[in-house]
Parts: C-alpha cells; sequence; structure tokens
C-alpha cells in the first residue's frame, strides 16, 4: 500500500519523467505483478527511470538498460541486445553435488537446481566444458556476463 500511495502522490501533476527505487522489493509475487503492469502501463505515458536489483522487473518494464556497478556505468543497451550479447555463452550440465563447492570458483553460474541425480547448473561461459548443454540465454545471464566483464577490466 505505502508503494501505491507514493506513486499516486508521483503522479499528482501528471509528471512527464517517473524515478522510483527498488519498487517492488519487499511486495508479495501477486503485488509485484501487479506493481510491474503499473509502470508498463504508466511508461507508454512518460519515462520512468526504474532503479532495482530484481532482473524480473527489469524484464517486464524496461526498453533500454544502464547497467551500473560501483558507480561505473558498464552498458547501456535494450534488453533485446543484452541477450543477444549473451548468446552462445549459456550452459547447463548436471554435476554430483560434491562437486558443486569446487566448480562454483571456475565458472561463474547464474542458477542451480537440485535433482535426484544431482545439481543442475546454469553458467555463463565462452567455453563449455564436456558435457554442457547451449540454453537460450536470459536477462540475469546476460547481466551477470557484463558484470563479470566490468570487473575484469577494472581490475586489469
Amino acid at each position: 500500500m505505502r508503494q501505491r500511495l507514493g506513486i499516486a502522490q508521483a503522479l499528482l501533476n501528471d509528471p512527464k519523467l517517473l524515478i522510483v527505487d527498488e519498487p517492488t522489493a519487499g511486495l508479495d509475487p501477486e503485488e509485484r505483478v501487479r506493481f510491474r503492469n503499473l509502470l508498463t502501463e504508466l511508461s507508454g505515458e512518460r519515462i520512468v527511470i526504474l532503479s532495482t536489483h530484481i532482473v524480473s522487473d527489469v524484464e517486464a518494464v524496461a526498453t533500454e538498460i544502464a547497467l551500473i556497478d560501483r558507480g561505473r556505468l558498464l552498458l547501456t543497451a535494450s534488453p533485446e541486445a543484452m541477450l543477444a550479447r549473451a548468446e552462445g555463452r549459456v550452459w547447463s550440465m548436471t554435476v554430483p553435488s560434491a562437486e558443486l563447492a569446487e566448480l562454483k570458483p571456475r565458472l561463474l553460474i547464474s542458477g542451480t537446481l537440485r535433482r535426484s541425480n544431482g545439481v543442475e547448473i546454469r553458467f555463463v561461459s565462452r567455453e563449455p566444458p564436456a558435457g554442457a548443454r547451449p540454453m537460450p540465454p536470459t536477462l540475469e545471464d546476460a547481466y551477470l556476463l557484463v558484470l563479470e566483464g566490468g570487473r575484469a577490466e577494472a581490475r586489469a
């Protein structure tokens, strides 16, 4: 309700620019969907700047993404362009549970799922290890790829 009230107050003078910071944090899934839909509707009539760490919110609302890490702009691109950058670099494979700890430092893992035969890992890599299956990229995969590249560049 607090987020709704804040948006209502912000819209009182029909602004052409609306800036929201983590608007769906703390909301239950149903309310998060409702709020994202509202932001999508509002973005048709004005510019909406959304600051968030919740990738599903970005996927639902954004037509242009600016990725910032530690105050440094790493990328400005459309969601489609970000996905294209990650194409051919996302993989999946199932590994024994005992091997997961060993792989974590070597792979940029974007997700894990426990299975009866081990752990299914989803990761971003230029070259896959033997047995890895290609996967279509998600915006979260693309985000991790850009972030890792930016941090590697900063270290160099």
